[in-house]
């Protein structure tokens, strides 16, 4: 309990510290010639806008310093947002979202398409002498006299994440250091194991099942379907659900990954609780096994939320809790389990 509480009071300095660090801003001064000038639409809740803005933009803007400005206009404000719907007007894009970066003729859509295209219409651009801002009223009260924003150290893009939901990703990051915690106590069997799985039994067992469960088929809904999440009065959920993150290969749903493994966990358990036989062991075993690989993923993909999405999702920390409580809950059957079934293993072979 001591160490844990190390652990946690560690991960709310370090919160603190990160939030504390100011954030830079544009600099501003009067481009010269042979430039190219673009903008950058976006909302403050598309993660796929803020993929754009801190890791896509600082590169070519350090890559091609005074020479490529792009202006970040919020489609939230009234003035932004005028100016967007003028340029959806003047230029009718085949799809209508954010990110979307217009530089002279040419609109780009989408945190694929930006990087990949964005370098040689510069390049094209840079080589005809440079381009002016978009042709769209009120572009001049928008872009003023701004160029480019200095590229973010590593540091810096840290920090910029892990505020966008400060409150969220404090809670995520108390949570995260609660799975370390529960990975060091079923790396290797201790005396305290089974005790703690008698004490809840099959039930408890059963009752984390199901809850883990409801927040991975919710999820599973979420995904599969498009929908928005409710997330609560902390986090954002949908901006998690939206990034690149929430797919396994770039197909696969994470929730329903999730609905899988507690499937899976379920299964073991009640063949182990219910129908007696030699492969009970067998099942304890993997039941074991699958819900410790889904604490270590767990915690790989709460990770990601503070420090890489920027944001918390309720419902994944709700799953990640109870994988880490159902791995806790298996440990010492686990444990016994796997020596028994080796020891069988052996005797088999001799």
């Amino acid at each position: 309990m001591r160490r844990s509480g190390k652990w946690i009071l560690t991960s709310l300095v370090f919160s603190l510290l990160v939030a504390g660090v100011a954030v830079p801003q544009t600099v501003t001064a009067t481009p010269g010639d042979n430039v190219a000038h673009g903008i950058l639409f976006y909302s403050p809740t598309c993660p796929h806008c803020h993929e754009v803005m801190t890791n896509v933009l600082p590169s070519l803007r350090e890559q091609y310093g005074e020479k490529l400005v792009i202006v970040e206009v919020d489609t939230w404000t009234a003035e932004g947002g005028a100016l967007w719907q003028a340029a959806v007007t003047r230029y009718n894009p085949s799809v209508v979202g954010v990110p979307t970066l217009v530089i002279g003729d040419k609109v780009l859509i989408g945190s694929r398409e930006i990087p990949q295209k964005l370098p040689g219409y510069v390049d094209a651009y840079l080589a005809e002498g440079g381009v002016p801002w978009p042709d769209l009223p009120g572009i001049e009260s928008v872009a003023g006299d701004a160029t480019p924003v200095v590229a973010l150290t590593f540091w810096e893009q840290l920090q910029e994440r892990y505020t966008r939901d400060f409150a969220g990703n404090v809670l995520s990051t108390v949570v995260l250091v609660g799975l370390l915690a529960t990975i060091a106590a079923i790396a290797r069997p201790c005396d305290w194991q089974l005790p703690v799985s008698r004490r809840f039994g099959a039930w408890g067992m059963f009752a984390l099942v199901a809850v883990g469960l409801i927040a991975a088929g919710y999820l599973s809904y979420i995904e599969t379907t498009g929908s928005e999440a409710v997330c609560g009065p902390v986090g954002d959920c949908n901006a998690v659900q939206q990034s690149e993150y929430a797919l396994l290969f770039g197909f696969l749903p994470l929730a329903v990954l999730g609905v899988i493994g507690y499937v899976g966990i379920l299964v073991a358990y009640v063949y182990a609780t219910f129908i007696a036989g030699a492969g009970k062991q067998f099942a304890l075993a993997l039941g074991f096994l699958m819900s410790a690989f889904g604490l270590v993923f767990s915690t790989y993909l709460t990770f990601l939320e503070p420090f890489v999405i920027g944001a918390t999702c309720a419902w994944c920390l709700t799953s990640a809790v109870c994988m880490a409580l159902i791995a806790l809950l298996s440990a010492g059957p686990g444990w016994a389990a796997l020596e028994r079934v080796g020891r069988d293993l052996r005797l088999v072979k001799t």
